[in-house]
This record gives C-alpha cells, structure tokens and sequence, in this order.
C-alpha cells in the first residue's frame, strides 16, 4: 500500500493507468542483468492494472487494490490462523515454481505446434514497428506509418483503392494506436495495441494463437475495412458503372499493407 501511494502523485486514492504504469520503472522495479525489457514489464503491469480494476471503470481504487493485498496475504495463510509461516511461505513459493515450469513447457508445447504466445504476439508486431522506424528513434511518425498505405502508382498499385483513400484509412489506424495523441507511436502505444489485438484474437481464451484465431482475425478487419471504405466513398459506390469490355480483376479485400493493428509479421 506504500507502493500505492507513492504512484498515486494525484493523491486522489485511485490510480490512473498512466500511473499505475510506473510501477515497471526505477525506483519501483530495479535494474538487474536478468530484468526482462521495459515492454514486457509494462505489459505485465497492464495485464496486473486490468485484474485490479475489478469494477471496470479505468481506475484503480485502494479498496481493490486492498482487496488483493488480502486475497494474497489469504493464500499464503494456508491454516487460517491470520499469520504466514515460513513452513507456509516456503509451501507456497515451491508451488509457484512448480506451476511456472508448467507454464515453461506449455508454452513451449504450443510452439512447437505453431501457436503464438503474447510476448510472441507482441515481440512480432514491435519488429514490424521496427521496420518503419527509418531513423532508429524507437517512434515512429506519422509519415513513417504512412508507408503501410503502399505505393502511390506503379504495378503494385493496381487493383487497390485509390491510394488518398489507402493513406487515410493508415492515419485513422494511427490515430486509434496514438492514446496520448503526440502524433508519435512510441513502444507502450505499440504494445498496448498489440496486447489489445491479441485478447480480441484470442477467441477461446487459452492464452494463444492458433491459424484459426489468426484467419478469422483476418476475416474481421478485411470486414471492418471494406465498411471504412464504404463509408468514405458514398458518392463513388452509389454510382453505376459501364459495363466493361473484358472481365475485370477481383477487388481485393482490403488495401495493400494494412492489416489488424500494425503491418502483418510472419502469418
């Protein structure tokens, strides 16, 4: 509870997602050779920030954060005599390590049957991140993002909607990734996003992604952009055509370079 003070800078009793957030940074967490990355500390704080906030309304309250504290000090109190042993701490800890070798060698079950994982999911969608990066600043611009639209002309421009039309769908996709609105994707923006996608893919809830999740995912936002593309040109889909001379080439189902979240990694 002094951690929740300290975090609380509004002083208001309730913690922020922002603020919550710095619990993955110095002084709260220490650096060490074997601390994992600031993302996943700080994917790991969301994830715990979501679990807190039992009431669902974006805060969370020292009353819930108490109510872990409790809901913890509880299962190490294995006798229910209202004090934690060190026979009872050291039952406790030695589960812990039971359950997460557990975990280890699920999780390395499920890849090798091709399913992805969330740090998988996110360590994917920040290399693709990477790539449009083009000056190594770890943020990407506007104008960096704006390449997932594709090419303006050329071969790989035909058949695809007109490229403003591709450009402006790309800046409502940044401008939903952009929480703070700086005009900038910074990596919490990026993996925030990404863990996003992830649960919304996440169909059965099992912590992975299968080529199931991944397809119908896929079927989704080809679903969404179709209606985006709708919606933006009324006046051209209401208009009839003439017949053409010859066969024309299938529409594709979406616009060249985007794809759910960030630009599409290895599936």
């Amino acid at each position: 509870m002094k951690t929740f003070e300290q975090l609380d800078v509004k002083k208001d009793g309730k913690l922020t997602i922002e603020e919550f957030l710095k619990v993955a940074e110095p002084p709260f967490t220490t650096e060490g050779p074997n601390l994992p990355p600031l993302e996943e500390r700080q994917t790991r704080a969301k994830a715990e920030f979501d679990n807190l906030d039992t009431n669902r309304d974006g805060f969370v309250e020292r009353a819930e954060a108490e109510a872990l504290v409790h809901a913890e000090f509880n299962q190490y109190d294995t006798d229910r005599d209202n004090k934690v042993t060190e026979p009872e701490l050291r039952l406790i800890v030695q589960r812990s390590m039971q359950r997460e070798q557990a975990e280890r060698q699920q999780l390395e079950a499920r890849r090798r049957q091709g399913m992805v994982s969330l740090n998988d999911f996110i360590d994917i969608q920040l290399r693709n991140a990477d790539q449009l990066d083009k000056n190594n600043d770890g943020k990407v611009t506007q104008q960096e993002y704006a390449t997932v639209a594709g090419p303006a002309e050329g071969p790989q421009a035909q058949g695809l909607p007109p490229f403003e039309l591709r450009r402006k769908i790309a800046m409502m996709k940044f401008a939903e990734i952009d929480t703070n609105k700086d005009g900038v994707l910074d990596r919490v923006e990026l993996t925030g996003h990404a863990v996003e996608q992830f649960m919304q893919m996440d169909l059965n809830k099992d912590r992975f992604l299968n080529e199931e999740e991944f397809k119908k995912a896929q079927e989704v936002e080809t679903a969404k952009l179709r209606a985006t593309i709708q919606t933006l040109m009324p006046a051209q889909a209401a208009q009839p055509r003439p017949a053409p001379a010859q066969p024309r080439p299938a529409q594709p189902a979406a616009p060249g370079g985007l794809s759910p979240g960030l630009p599409q990694g290895t599936r």
